[in-house]
């Protein structure tokens, strides 16, 4: 049975007397206004014309309870009738419409929430199944592959093409040592590594097809051959590429007038690898970084292969290697530093190019048999200490860089996994790498793999920099005792600190040895690498002033060729994230599950209002008989709602940039487009709050029953949480990681209460803060939401002064859910800026 206001507004035939304000009678025509019905008043009977009468007691009860004067309304069936229609409405799809029911009940949301989390299960668990029975299976069609092409011996070709046209590296010749590894031990039979004095020739894609380059390696063990190809590939055939440094006088001094660098002279080369040392304190983290442009030198001067410069023109193809394990932890081996190498890597470069590089990586760092492994965290098991550095340190090599910091490479390692690293460095610094690392307390055999050593006394001075085989010779010489049971590395560290033991009974303290290497040391060494050379076997002579020239060209050139597309890498870190979102799937359940507890909580707590949101003050002439007012709801309901969405979305929202800040400051760092990141990201998190409005719009549709269609609901919490994560964005900009999900939470509930319920928009106006409500998001939905419920009854209803009492504009709800966007864009706009231009330091 449908109800219709016509049939109910009948208060025992009393009604307002056109004349008791004023109105002639004949502007009425004896008949009833539109929408009322009026079955006793007649044009011929002067009585029953329009009046003012005392109600019965029932009647002014059923008022006050906001309740027409009860009338036995007459039925319609199979239609749904809202107050103020004149016909039933036709029933909706996927909704029902018992009989009597002023709207429908609309299940179509809920329908809609099945089939997507359907969908989102099904993917979930067929990507699952997918990724383990890859693990399974991983490395098995390269390993048949290669007993196919080279039979059991694993031989290798004397010559090995240099193709990166998206062939596999195992059939183009390379030989795969994770690959033989797996077989056998009687199958390996005698299979031998190649000697450090092999030759590998290798043929450049260069533009002459003749050309062909042989290169002798240090260290030419067989995992480097496919490495040390992408890398002469990502020189654009440009073999003779290197970076040699020359600093002079290098300084820092802080605003305070405390000097942390000063003085600091020297020459760092490639194919060398390079270590600093020093005590804690005395400045070797800032060298790196004054070296490197992270922070402008007070002093001095930097030439790069002898030109004066800057590092930062050339950062695509420098490497740093931070001291902590920065990296993703949902993320795999494979993924992190496969994402690094898409980034950085030449533009003409193809994804199957990529990852035969990427494998070569992994080889090269001992990784190769954990490529689908999980990064894990302190709380979710996954790699150990050792392979996570070397995961760090594969995340740059990714990019092909051109020299290679690292900041305490070995720290928090044993001294085994240490001493692997160590190696691993000196046969990449073989590849006319650059590398430079602070070292600190390094054992004797990894203090032996260093070719060159920087030892940085108290106050960031020099007091010595050269060849590692000469320190030891060069500090007996100044008299200082090296027992020959203790390690060497450790006696040095005494030294720079001041505790040395002198044999000749002198005190030198550090500011003594500054001051020897100056007037003495520096000739000192010059004069024993003149005689016994450099301790690298056949030396390593400098660069001529031809070869610098050159290689300073080509180092411009080849930056411009670095790093995908702006669009290539939005994509890449939109795929990441959502990745990311799958291996975090609990926490979008969560956000789910509160979305639907809110919606639900919502729904039933207007449930009991069947359908009428909202009652006003009827039209005249019949304002006098007008219930207790409901203008309150709909504006209460908008707080409530409001509030519901920041706490459903705030927390999520933070987490999208708050929880990998240190992850943007270095790829930033490394020439990563910072637009893109931010785009790829801000894009994937849309889809966690579609999910999360349908569920809350369609309980709260289904239980609460509204008017307005679950279109419109459905768009106005959509836009809700699309500020509400615009804003916990902003407010992961600006504080700390660990307070900033609550203060997220708490501006919302600033925004959602300046929605216009109370204060009301008038009010503000008044004390002149409407400036306030109109930066609220909340504000515009609830407006548009008040002005959509409020069009249907706009006949029975003066809906124009319930309007005006609060301050809101009907009919604007377009406009009004406009608003809402822009405010979320704007929003977004703002954490872009904040992100890019706060921290811009750790940018560098």
């Amino acid at each position: 049975m449908a109800l219709d206001l016509k049939k109910i507004l009948i208060p025992g035939n009393c009604y307002v007397s056109p004349y008791a304000i004023g109105i002639p009678i004949l502007d009425y025509g004896y008949s009833c206004a539109s929408h009322f019905y009026c079955p006793n008043t007649t044009s011929s009977v002067v009585q029953s014309l329009p009046q003012i009468c005392t109600a019965q007691a029932s009647c002014v009860a059923d008022r006050l309870a906001t309740d027409f004067c009860s009338q036995k309304p007459l039925k319609q069936n199979d239609a749904c009738s809202p107050t103020g229609t004149v016909s039933p409405r036709t029933c909706p799809p996927l909704s029902t419409c018992k009989a009597g029911s002023v709207v429908p009940s609309y299940y179509g949301g809920l329908i809609f929430c099945v089939i997507v989390d359907a969908l989102l299960a099904v993917a979930y668990y067929i990507v699952k199944c997918s990724n383990s029975k890859r693990e399974r299976n991983r490395g098995l069609p390269k390993l048949v592959r290669t007993l196919t092409q080279r039979g059991l011996d694993g031989a290798v070709s004397p010559e090995t093409d240099f193709n990166l046209s998206g062939v596999d590296a195992d059939e183009a010749g390379d030989t795969r040592q994770r690959e033989m590894s797996a077989l056998p031990a009687t199958v390996l039979g005698s299979r031998q590594a190649l000697s450090e004095k092999d030759q590998i020739s290798t043929v450049l894609g260069t533009e002459d097809d003749d050309k062909k380059v042989v290169l002798k390696k240090a260290d030419s063990a067989p995992e480097l051959t496919g490495f040390m190809n992408g890398f002469l590939g990502a020189l654009e055939g440009k073999q003779n590429v290197f970076i040699d440094f020359r600093f002079e006088d290098l300084g820092l001094c802080l605003k305070n007038g405390k000097s942390i660098l000063k003085g600091v002279t020297g020459e760092i080369r490639s194919k060398r690898l390079t270590a600093i040392m020093g005590p804690s304190g005395c400045g070797k983290t800032t060298f790196m970084s004054v070296l490197m442009g992270k922070v402008a030198r007070t002093s001095g001067k930097l030439f790069i292969n002898g030109v004066e410069g800057e590092m930062q023109n050339y950062k695509k193809i420098i490497g740093y290697v931070p001291q902590e394990d920065i990296m993703l932890r949902e993320l795999t081996v494979r993924e992190n530093i496969y994402h690094s190498a898409r980034v950085r890597l030449p533009k003409s470069w193809t994804s199957a190019q990529v990852s035969t590089y990427v494998d070569d990586v992994l080889e090269v760092l001992n990784l190769a048999h954990i490529p689908d492994t999980l990064i894990g965290s302190e709380s979710e098991r996954g790699i150990s200490g050792g392979q996570r550095k070397r995961v760090n340190i594969g995340m740059e090599l990714a990019g092909v860089p051109i020299a290679l910091f690292l900041d305490e490479p070995t720290s928090g390692l044993d001294s085994t996994a240490a001493l692997k690293v160590a190696e691993i460095l000196r046969r990449i610094a073989s590849l006319s790498l650059t590398v430079v690392s602070v070292i600190h307390q390094p054992r004797y055999e990894i203090f032996q793999q260093f070719n060159d050593l920087l030892m940085l006394a108290p106050g960031g001075r020099t007091a010595y920099i050269g060849p590692t085989i000469h320190v030891v010779e060069y500090y007996k010489e100044l008299g200082f005792y090296f027992d020959t049971h203790a390690n060497p590395a450790d006696i040095l560290m005494d030294i720079l600190s001041g505790k040395g033991v002198n044999e000749k009974a002198r005190k030198l303290t550090p500011d003594d040895l500054v001051d020897t290497w100056v007037s003495f040391g520096k000739n000192w060494v010059d004069g024993r690498i003149a005689k016994l050379g450099d301790g690298v076997e056949g030396g390593t002579a400098p660069h001529t002033d031809e070869e610098r020239e050159s290689s300073h060209s080509d180092l411009e050139m080849i930056v411009k060729k670095r790093g995908s597309s702006t669009l290539r890498q939005a994509l890449l870190c939109h795929n990441r994230y959502l990745v990311q979102q799958y291996r975090r799937v609990s926490s979008l359940v969560l956000e789910v599950g509160v979305a639907i507890l809110a919606g639900a909580l919502m729904g039933i707590a207007v449930s009991s209002a069947d359908g009428y949101l909202y009652k006003g003050v009827l039209v005249a002439p019949y304002a006098a008989l007008t219930p207790s007012t409901v203008e309150w709801l709909i504006p209460q309901l908008g707080l409530l709602v409001g509030m519901a969405c920041g706490l459903a979305g705030a927390p999520a929202g933070v987490k999208v940039f708050a929880e990998e800040q240190t992850v943007y400051w270095r790829e930033a760092a490394n020439g990563h487009n910072k637009f893109s990141y931010f785009l790829g990201k801000a894009v994937a998190s849309i889809y966690r709050f579609l999910i999360s409005s349908l569920h809350f719009a369609a309980l709260f549709v289904f239980l609460g029953q509204p008017s307005s269609s679950f279109d419109f609901i459905y768009l106005t919490m959509l836009l809700q949480f699309w500020s509400v994560y615009g804003l916990a964005m902003v407010i992961s900009m600006v504080v700390r990681r660990e307070d900033s999900a609550l203060l997220a939470v708490v501006v919302c509930l600033f925004a959602a209460v300046f929605c216009g319920y109370g204060p009301t928009i008038k009010a503000g106006r008044n004390m002149g803060i409407e400036f306030i409500y109109a930066m609220s998001y909340n504000r515009w939905a609830t407006e548009a939401w008040f002005s959509r419920e409020l069009s249907v009854f706009a006949d029975v209803y003066n809906v124009t002064a319930s309007a005006e009492r609060y301050g809101y504009v009907l009919n604007k709800e377009e406009v009004n859910l406009g608003y809402s966007f822009v405010i979320g864009f704007v929003l977004r706009i703002a954490a872009f800026i904040l992100m890019v231009l706060l921290n811009r330091d750790k940018q560098k």
